[in-house]
């Protein structure tokens, strides 16, 4: 197995903690991958975004990252200008892969970090393994028409089955960034 990466917006962790929750479980465990690129995408800056939850459309298929962005300009609004930390772990026995989830691992206790790296630019630290070929980006505005008008449905859609998260911080998230989705999320039904 090759290094495993997680990405933080915290500075100086010596030891990753399990303080994620194991999809579908209640058992915590400590998130990891095997591709650098796909670790970029956890370098969620709250305060840059607006959101403190992360909003990560991308995944890894046959060894490549891949990103999906939902509306014109997504990556870089989302990633510009933020900054994190990339730590790398050696991979241990513990390390189990996540069921249905390519190039994601899990470990159900701490583990050591072997080395950490400043991003200080997290989307020029994408671009650049958009150049080397390790990421595929599915950019809005190169879709047909009828894609981009799937995707938007789509947000549509989980909007109005979520209430427009009414009285929550997602509403201005969702107002800010998908505004198109948000409107027409108005007009559909909800529960």
């Amino acid at each position: 197995m090759n290094d495993l990466y997680h990405g933080s917006a915290a500075k100086g962790i010596r030891t990753l903690e399990a303080g994620s929750l194991l999809h579908g479980t209640q058992q915590r465990v400590v998130y990891l991958t095997d591709s650098l690129a796909y670790a970029l995408f956890y370098l969620w800056d709250e305060a840059h975004v607006g959101w403190p939850q992360k909003h990560v459309t991308a995944w890894v298929e046959a060894g490549l990252a891949q990103y999906e962005e939902q509306f014109a300009g997504q990556l870089e609004a989302f990633y510009r200008g933020a900054s994190g930390w990339l730590y790398r772990v050696e991979p241990g026995p513990l390390a189990r892969p996540v069921e249905g989830r390519e190039g994601m691992f899990y470990v159900p206790e701490g583990t050591a970090v072997a080395e950490a790296r400043f991003i200080p630019d997290v989307y020029e630290a994408l671009a650049e393994q958009e150049r080397l070929g390790r990421l595929k980006v599915w950019r809005f505005a190169q879709r047909t028409p009828q894609e981009r008008e799937e995707l938007t449905g789509r947000v549509a859609r989980h909007l109005a089955a979520n209430g427009l998260f009414e009285g929550r911080q997602e509403a201005g998230f969702f107002q800010r960034y998908f505004p198109e989705a948000w409107e027409q999320a108005l007009r559909l039904d909800r529960p």
